[in-house]
């Protein structure tokens, strides 16, 4: 029997697909959200994960990032796994878009490349269905999402030191 919803999802072009967890790394994501709801920062766990030599993602999956060094956590790699609700068990959908983007701005003619980028979160299409087996429960995920917002507010230009977490631009 499909999970609720499958036809319509299917007609956007949408798929449920179940992840099944691996048995190395689904500690360590579990090891992220305590630490981190236990008040350790995104640095403090990167520095604890590669002091412990946990493989970073990176390092992990070589085949997948050649192109990154592999050597240590970075705050980023923390701060992804935090946020991706693909953890709780749910299927995830427009978490990022291609972007046209010109060559070359002076010429045209030169034609244009895509670029992936991010949507905001409020973008991004999260099934009702659990779809695999979550690593962690809806509420560790909304409690890791509620300090991750509270932590970003106190270091977003309102305290001296801090810089702006968004930068505009103005118009010419």
């Amino acid at each position: 029997m499909e999970p609720e919803g499958t036809e319509n999802q299917a007609a956007d072009g949408k798929r449920l697909r179940g992840l099944t967890p691996d048995d190395q790394t689904a500690p360590v994501v579990r090891r992220i959200f305590d630490e981190f709801l236990a008040g350790d920062g995104l640095f403090t766990i990167a520095e604890g994960l590669s002091a412990n030599h946990v493989p970073c993602p990176s390092a992990h999956d070589r085949a997948r990032n050649p192109h990154r060094s592999g050597i240590a956590w970075s705050k980023s790699a923390v701060r992804v796994i935090l946020t991706n609700p693909r953890y709780t068990g749910r299927q995830v959908w427009n978490k990022q878009r291609t972007d046209e983007v010109l060559l070359d701005v002076d010429d045209v003619a030169m034609g244009h490349t895509g670029v992936m980028r991010w949507n905001p979160r409020d973008k991004w299409m999260v099934s009702k269905d659990i779809t695999h087996p979550p690593l962690i429960d809806d509420a560790t995920f909304e409690e890791a999402q509620a300090l991750l917002s509270q932590r970003r507010r106190k270091t977003d230009g309102k305290e001296p030191g801090s810089a702006p977490a968004t930068r505009t631009s103005s118009a010419a």
